[in-house]
């Protein structure tokens, strides 16, 4: 599944995504997956990141079925566990403000 609509304050715009920077081999989202043991490369699948416009610093990104929050300031790895899946994440992150529920790990 990939993002085409993303939740206010994300963007799936290619520019603001930067994948060739965050996602190569070499890329800071890869190696923040991987240092995190998510180290199959081919299972990395960044789908949105936080615009610009709303202060950027988060990029949600799915492996192996799962998904994940890099906060790329402090660089740590959560997994969403509730909801667990992207359709359950993106439905979350669409509610009002306060009316949220989620459910995150830190990945070590």
């Amino acid at each position: 599944m990939v993002v085409d609509n993303p939740p206010y304050g994300w963007t799936v715009d290619k520019e603001e995504m930067a994948l060739d920077y965050y996602w190569s081999a070499e890329g800071l989202g890869t190696e923040a997956a991987m240092n995190a043991g998510l180290t199959e490369f081919s299972k990395l699948q960044p789908q949105m990141i936080r615009s610009s416009e709303s202060g950027g610093g988060a990029y949600l990104f799915t492996y192996d079925g799962k998904v994940y929050l890099w906060n790329m300031l402090q660089d740590d790895v959560y997994q969403y566990t509730d909801p667990a899946d992207l359709d359950g994440v993106l439905r979350e992150m669409g509610k009002q403000s306060g009316k949220v529920t989620r459910k995150l790990v830190l990945v070590e």
